[in-house]
């Protein structure tokens, strides 16, 4: 089948509005191998988004910053307010209580026979068991019309150290135009280190599906199936 006839058949399925005909137009590109064009923006500290196989669905994404769950930047109102950016001790003491400061060696050029040793700063934010923390991974983006995106854990922080995400999956709406934040939630018994440019999520890209809801007057009216109202566990556990 070729392009047109497949653009008339999805056309006559989808109610003919300009959000339809643009789905149409993504399912074409998928199925001829073309690439859906994304914006995106790195912040200043922030790194892009990896994607660490040739396969993989997902990109991952980095800690640039712990920001405030409800106060904005006072310069870039668009921004949430930063109130630790993994390079200087907060003023705030409830935020540097739980901020580390260790002195990293790092080993340069060999002088002679030895390595030459540097140091450098490394800070670093505790979330504590049971705390939940929101952070900034320093990209904002332009998803056009009828693509979303959904924020996910990373499986290896959640195995290993009990860290997921607090509104997984989290939903990144197409008309969004701040920078991604990511709920990071420590369900361990131990405190859990994050570092600056820390692969902390996964971001996922879905098509959007907007269906015409149709208010109607009774339940009569929604139809009956073999499985009617039978919900919570009704078809039991055992496999069949």
């Amino acid at each position: 089948m070729n392009n047109d006839k497949f653009m008339k058949k999805l056309m006559m399925a989808l109610s003919d509005t300009e959000v339809s005909k643009k789905v149409a137009q993504l399912v074409i590109d998928y199925i001829a191998g073309g690439n859906i064009p994304i914006k995106y923006y790195v912040l200043p500290g922030g790194m892009e988004p990896q994607r660490k196989s040739k396969k993989a669905v997902g990109y991952d994404l980095c800690a640039r910053a712990i920001v405030h769950s409800t106060e904005m930047d006072s310069e870039e109102p668009r921004l949430r307010k930063t109130i630790f950016d993994f390079k200087n001790m907060p003023d705030d003491p409830n935020i540097s209580a739980h901020v580390r400061f260790e002195k990293k060696i790092k080993y340069g050029d060999k002088v002679g026979k030895k390595k030459k040793r540097k140091t450098r700063n490394e800070y670093s934010y505790i979330l504590q068991p049971g705390e939940s923390v929101l952070v900034g991974v320093g990209v904002a983006f332009d998803l056009g019309d009828v693509i979303f995106q959904w924020l996910a854990p990373r499986s290896g922080l959640a195995t290993k150290y009990g860290i997921t995400l607090g509104n997984a999956p989290g939903t990144i709406d197409c008309d969004y135009r701040g920078e991604a934040g990511i709920i990071l939630v420590n369900n361990s018994k131990k405190p859990f280190k994050i570092t600056h440019n820390m692969r902390i999520a996964q971001l996922l890209y879905q098509l959007m599906c907007i269906p015409e809801l149709t208010k109607v007057d009774s339940l009569d009216e929604l139809g009956e199936t073999d499985r009617g109202v039978n919900g919570f566990g009704s078809t039991g556990l055992k496999a069949a």
